[in-house]
């Protein structure tokens, strides 16, 4: 009789131990996101791997670095600048008439290298959702203004080197045929070439990030950077013969106002020419160069934040 009593006694106790884990269990699935959030603290306090904007970008540089895409279309970029530029370069030194203009025609071919940039930039996010690898992306860094942050400071890094090492390499090819008009690297104004070169690629290679982050695909981004940066160039072109405020609109081309920053020192182009497309002061077509590279990036940025993976 006391065992029965016992029994009866212990029993309700027992279930009420082993109801207490099932209904935290239940109030943690109720909550999925403050549980996950939860356990991502417990998990990530002891190990001390915390999660940082420079690990983000660390884990960024692998990613493209290891991409065969980026080494074919830098290389492409490269070599596209260098051939056209000093092959202009090399030509204009070899004419009486234009013997003068040929030292700062090593940027000639910069508008052709910018093109395949564009390529560049587009493709660092595009190829991820294509293939998936952005949800592991997230999954290593849950926020996304950090990756967001992380890619574009990768991609604009890698811009500006692919830009500097473009007119370098075509002032060393060019050089010895130059017949003694080649600029020196000595000389302030002349290496504003080099990283005036460097700042448009990276301008331009964020600019199609930005675009890429907009649109999610390869196709849509390389084809509305392309628009931009050459084909809409083709119709303005032809309807400025007419109209003046199609030479306007011609003027906040990218293209356009990215000479303002590869051409620090103005040499190529006087700018404030009124009834032109050069009709803007030159900070002022610094200032546009920066709004096309920085608005795709922060329309992105607000997509991004907001859009599943």
């Amino acid at each position: 009789m006391s065992t029965s009593t016992v029994s009866e006694t212990v029993s309700p106790g027992r279930e009420q131990t082993d109801a207490a884990p099932t209904n935290v269990a239940r109030t943690r699935d109720d909550h999925p996101a403050r549980a996950r959030r939860s356990d991502a603290r417990q998990t990530a306090a002891p190990s001390g791997c915390r999660q940082t904007f420079g690990r983000a970008v660390r884990a960024e540089w692998v990613k493209v670095r290891s991409l065969r895409s980026t080494w074919i279309t830098s290389s492409i970029a490269v070599g596209i600048t260098v051939l056209l530029s000093a092959a202009i370069s090399i030509g204009y030194a070899g004419s009486s008439e234009l013997a003068d203009q040929a030292a700062d025609a090593v940027i000639s071919g910069n508008q052709f290298g910018q093109i395949v940039v564009a390529v560049l930039g587009a493709l660092v996010i595009t190829g991820e959702y294509s293939s998936g690898q952005i949800r592991s992306s997230l999954a290593a860094v849950p926020h996304r203004g950090r990756l967001l942050a992380a890619k574009a400071l990768v991609v604009g890094v890698l811009g500006f080197l692919i830009g500097a090492v473009s007119t370098l390499v075509t002032w060393a090819v060019s050089a010895p045929f130059m017949n003694g008009h080649a600029g020196s690297l000595a000389d302030p104004e002349y290496l504003g070439f080099v990283w005036g070169t460097g700042l448009s690629f990276a301008g331009i290679a964020l600019m199609a990030l930005g675009l890429g982050f907009l649109l999610r695909s390869t196709a849509g981004a390389i084809t509305l950077a392309l628009t931009l940066l050459f084909i809409i160039d083709l119709p303005l072109s032809l309807m400025a013969l007419k109209w003046d405020w199609a030479a306007t609109l011609e003027g906040f081309e990218p293209l356009q106002t990215a000479m303002a920053v590869y051409d620090p020192f103005h040499h190529m182009v006087t700018w404030g020419q009124a009834d032109s497309m050069y009709f803007l002061q030159q900070w002022q077509a610094a200032l546009v160069f920066g709004a096309w590279a920085i608005v795709p990036l922060l329309a992105g940025w607000v997509l991004f934040a907001r859009r599943d993976a």
